[in-house]
């Protein structure tokens, strides 16, 4: 028979032991980070309700959405895009008992019409960088030309991996994009990195060789020239990938990052890596079509067992976008 003493310190070594996390079922992790077709479906399969009966319950909420239309919804084959669906959309975290605005984060920013193709003008620097000036010159100090061979390139696909230290200042980013030539003769791609007044280092990992850099102390602005192995023509692709830090790490007064598109892309991927002693309290993604509109919160991010969080946008238009954190 256990005593009272041992049971005691049998409460006390359970107390002791590491808290087992609840394995997250399919819905709960696709509300975090998966699809908003993932999320809707298995939301839908986790209520036990038809499309049918779905579809009649917005209609008694008058709004009009078909099974049919539902059910490309959950195969991800369309999504709601007008402002009757973006609707439904709210009235279906309703219907099926979700958190308000768990859908309609997964949805993030409004895709453009049709399929992605970059449009033959960018967004000008002013739209997305301060002090645009002062990054125009440094680009015009890197070569006469440098705002044209900045704009002669869209993006395809671009993920930024940004890693946050211990001491809670930002470390090195990784960029690996492919870039798709929007004229003839593209033999090269420029990249603009703003620090707190931090010069920035460059390196290459493949494809591409690194030639010129050119930085503004004033305002932070750093320019790298990325040099492609091989000239491109009009609507021809390239990979490139390199690695951008600077030799005094970024403070942690900047607890973000953010990537400006000139262009819409086909897929966006920003990904922050926090070491162990630096798991911020709270983490989401953000967006703003230009500098001097608001930003719109893309929703929470979730901060894994890898202790990272990332934002995945597809068909991401022009603008801003980028994961904000804070650690209180």
């Amino acid at each position: 028979m256990a005593t009272a003493a041992s049971e005691r310190e049998h409460q006390e070594a359970l107390s002791t032991m590491p808290e087992r996390r609840r394995p997250y079922s399919e819905i709960e992790r696709n509300l975090h980070t998966g699809l908003f077709s993932d999320a809707l479906r298995t939301a839908i399969e986790d209520s036990g309700l038809s499309l049918n009966r779905i579809s009649s319950k917005l209609a008694e909420r008058g709004v009009n959405v078909s099974a049919t239309a539902l059910s490309y919804w959950q195969r991800g084959s369309n999504r709601p895009e007008r402002t009757d669906s973006l609707r439904a959309v709210g009235l279906l975290e309703e219907i099926l008992n979700l958190p308000p605005n768990t859908l309609m984060t997964l949805l993030g920013p409004r895709r453009s019409r049709g399929r992605w193709a970059a449009p033959s003008t960018p967004l000008p620097t002013g739209a997305l960088w301060s002090n645009s000036s002062h990054l125009n010159r440094t680009l015009s100090d890197l070569e006469k030309d440098a705002l044209r061979s900045l704009w002669t390139v869209s993006t395809v696909y671009a993920h930024l991996h940004k890693r946050v230290l211990a001491d809670r200042t930002l470390a090195e980013t990784r960029t690996r994009k492919v870039v798709r030539a929007e004229s003839d003769g593209v033999d090269r791609v420029i990249a603009v990195a703003h620090t707190e007044g931090l010069t920035m280092h460059f390196e290459t990992v493949n494809t591409v060789r690194l030639g010129r850099i050119r930085t503004d102390p004033e305002t932070g602005y750093s320019v790298a020239e990325f040099i492609l192995d091989r000239m491109l023509n009009a609507g021809e692709t390239a990979t490139m990938e390199y690695i951008s830090y600077s030799t005094v790490p970024e403070p942690s007064t900047r607890p973000y990052i953010r990537h400006s598109l000139y262009r819409p892309a086909a897929v966006l991927v920003l990904e922050v890596e926090f070491d162990q002693k630096a798991i911020p309290a709270r983490c989401e993604g953000f967006y703003s079509p230009r500098r001097e509109t608001p930003e719109r919160s893309l929703g929470s991010l979730w901060i894994g067992t890898s202790n990272s969080a990332h934002l995945a946008l597809s068909a991401p238009d022009a603008g801003m976008y980028g994961i904000r954190w804070d650690w209180d």
